[in-house]
């Protein structure tokens, strides 16, 4: 059974239903081992979430999946509310050497912390004045409606089935705008993506947060992804896995990390 789908810009699509007999497309997170866990890596239009303890490496997990986006020549789209303009092009500095050529038409850094934690201070709007054309100020990352508003320019400008985006995070967008205009937020959104064929990454910090909203976010992903720490050594956990069934994919495997290469153990 297929049912058709038009996009945002008039493109007829087909999905396959799920009496189809045809075997699913999986996309590759940009690491070997995690792909292997989830039976041959992520669907088109799931939204995975990174429950992260400190000290587990996040970063790397997040540019694994960019720089696969990157790779298959995809739109990649990343919104940062943590850290501000100058931390970010620190900290992607190591990373980009590594994409290959072209890399800067293919991805999108939005700086969502300037004017929401870090209260529109000069210090951070004058590094645009030599910012390199990749990343973004967001003027509306402090109010939620304004960004949720902003937000959907970007679905109908950039995203197209493929589009892969990561939100940093969604702790620090309670932090910000409060729990229940995250959740308007989130609802909206990871269906919406969903609906799109994206691959959107979320990550959400372990134990900073009621039950209930993590119940909610949980919920509404279709993959959950716990990373740990224990004694100095990482742990993965995959959680939920849509309609993977193999009792292999739930299993805590140790991870090591050497500059930005992930081996799952």
């Amino acid at each position: 059974m297929q049912h058709k789908l038009f996009n945002r810009r008039g493109e007829s699509e087909t999905r396959v239903g799920s009496l189809s007999s045809k075997k699913p497309v999986y996309h590759s997170t940009g690491i070997k081992g995690l792909d292997n866990l989830l039976g041959g890596g992520l669907l088109l239009g799931e939204n995975i979430l990174l429950e992260i303890e400190s000290g587990t490496f996040a970063r790397e997990f997040l540019y694994a999946f960019m720089k696969q986006g990157i790779i298959e020549d995809k739109q990649v789209i990343y919104l940062d509310f943590i850290w501000p303009p100058q931390a970010l092009l620190i900290q992607f500095e190591p990373f980009t050497k590594t994409l290959p050529e072209g890399w800067e038409k293919k991805l999108l850094v939005l700086d969502c912390f300037s004017e929401a934690a870090g209260q529109g201070e000069l210090i951070f709007s004058d590094f645009y004045d030599k910012a390199p054309a990749w990343i973004k100020k967001v003027p509306s990352s402090k109010d939620p409606d304004s960004f949720h508003h902003f937000f959907g320019r970007i679905e109908r400008e950039f995203v197209t089935p493929g589009t892969r985006l990561v939100f940093n995070s969604l702790t620090l967008m309670e932090h910000n705008w409060g729990r229940d205009a995250v959740k308007t937020f989130f609802g909206h959104v990871c269906p919406a993506l969903y609906a799109y064929q994206t691959l959107a990454y979320w990550t959400m910090a372990k134990n900073a947060h009621p039950k209930e909203f993590c119940a909610m976010i949980e919920h509404m992903t279709q993959v959950v992804v716990d990373l740990s720490k224990v004694d100095n050594k990482t742990f993965i956990e995959v959680r939920k896995a849509g309609g993977r069934y193999d009792p292999e994919t739930f299993q805590r495997r140790a991870y090591r990390v050497k500059s930005l290469q992930i081996d799952i153990l």
